[in-house]
């Protein structure tokens, strides 16, 4: 896809210089910056927002985030983000999250962020992940005409901060939610739901040699909704089985094996018992598209790996699936905490969510999940994999399972799911775990391919 006609017309007819600065496409605009070698302070994005009064674009630099209660203070409104289907209709002739900050092309109300009066040069996505634009600032300015400028932003290493100058009561509660206060909940079972009956069982089940697949699939079936899913899995076009399962046994001896059957079964029984939000970054929508990929792209790899790496595959697939767990419990249990994040992970999309996190609450959801894991008593495996899989430096006992997950993290970024604090496979690991990039890029776009047996079930899954 092209630069959209609209943007190119609309800069010609006002007779506005501009550079074109194509590169590889990117999911986020740092990604972006980084491909043109260009600082991110350079570049501008829009954030749109509505109110009864209508929609309204606020224009800021890329590096900063939106203080929403600056913005309905300097405009006396009370404003909310617009959903990402109404942005899509919005935006009909650009890509999904690829937003100009031209709101005259789209007959938008706009104001500008006055710390862009210090930029020479105005960069930002035309519409397209694959290049920028770049006009003078006083281009831009002439552009937008006579529009409101305020200060509503601020750099992303402040935020902590103005969230206390902005709501004290809250602010509060997030000095509350230290490290330590948020392991010792977890370790004493504060406030958080025990772990689940189906899947203690499971658990319990895995430890006995003798096991088998009538007794798994009896264990499963005390769950409608679980068996539901499994059967689903094993008819889905993923394992290409000629035929129709109708029963756990046969999907369990047949198709998926045991293995992986108990380590699925137990992903998705935890991951149920924790209920959050459906909408936003951090909302169950979003947590089960990249989980249930992530896990089936875990499950791939592991596969491809040489003899001396080699993991079980039902394993592989569980850290996938469970690797952000911790968002979960942070949902589930801290709500004035996830609030604050959802909300502001939504409207600055660019600043990576641990970043986010460690900023508002000096902890992280790998460290929040490691804790509950080691709470529930899980295998060590799956705690190493959810603690450590954002990190290219960790290679002690059980990383295999570690660099799996963020090997596979970043493949899907290149694809625009999920996010990732650094662009492109992580070299290291590739070479550490025996895999070629090549290799890797292949198995994740023919999983692209194929997406529909995925998103049906990460759908029924955040139903």
């Amino acid at each position: 896809m092209g630069i959209p006609a609209s943007i190119r017309n609309y800069l010609d007819a006002e007779g506005v210089t501009y550079e074109t600065l194509p590169h590889r496409r990117t999911s986020t605009l740092t990604q972006a910056a980084d491909a043109c070698d260009i600082p991110v302070s350079q570049m501008v994005r829009a954030v749109i927002l509505v109110d009864g009064q209508g929609l309204i674009m606020a224009v800021l630099p890329a590096d900063h985030v939106l203080d929403f209660e600056a913005l309905c203070a300097l405009l006396h409104r009370e404003l909310e983000l617009v959903p990402g289907n109404q942005l899509t209709a919005i935006f009909d002739d650009c890509e999904p999250r690829s937003y100009p900050p031209l709101a005259p092309v789209y007959d938008l109300d706009v104001i500008i962020d006055s710390s862009l009066d210090s930029l020479d040069v105005i960069t930002f996505e035309p519409g397209v992940h694959t290049s920028l634009l770049q006009i003078s600032r006083n281009d831009f300015r002439r552009l937008l005409g006579d529009a409101f400028s305020g200060c509503f932003s601020r750099p992303a290493e402040t935020l902590r901060a103005d969230l206390g100058k902005t709501d004290n009561a809250l602010s509060e509660v997030v000095e509350q939610f230290t490290p330590a206060r948020v392991k010792h909940n977890i370790e004493e079972f504060h406030e958080l739901p025990a772990l689940p009956a189906t899947a203690a069982q499971i658990l319990q089940l895995a430890a006995n040699s003798r096991a088998n697949a009538k007794q798994l699939a009896d264990i499963i079936e005390q769950d409608p909704g679980l068996s539901a899913q499994v059967l689903r899995y094993a008819n889905s076009s993923l394992y290409g089985y000629a035929g129709s399962i109708k029963n756990l046994q046969t999907a369990i001896a047949r198709v998926l094996g045991f293995e992986f059957v108990l380590n699925m079964a137990l992903g998705f029984s935890i991951g149920k018992s924790l209920r959050v939000p459906q909408d936003g970054p951090f909302g169950l929508d979003a947590f089960w598209k990249h989980s249930v990929y992530a896990g089936r792209l875990v499950e791939e790899l592991a596969g491809k790996l040489p003899g001396k790496q080699a993991i079980p595959r039902g394993t592989a697939y569980l850290a996938g699936l469970l690797q952000n767990l911790g968002r979960l419990v942070l949902g589930h249990t801290f709500q004035p905490e996830f609030f604050i994040l959802n909300r502001f992970a939504q409207a600055n999309p660019e600043m990576p969510t641990c970043e986010l996190e460690r900023h508002v609450l000096g902890v992280t959801h790998d460290q929040i999940g490691a804790w509950l894991m080691e709470a529930w008593g899980l295998p060590q495996e799956l705690i190493v994999a959810v603690r450590h899989h954002h990190d290219e430096g960790y290679w002690d006992r059980h990383s295999t399972y570690s660099q799996l997950v963020l090997v596979a993290n970043r493949a899907l970024a290149l694809h625009g799911l999920g996010e990732t604090d650094h662009p492109g496979l992580p070299q290291f690991s590739l070479e550490m775990l025996g895999l070629k990039e090549e290799q890797v890029i292949e198995i994740t776009g023919k999983l692209f391919q194929n997406t529909d047996d995925l998103e049906d079930l990460a759908k029924r899954l955040a139903a």
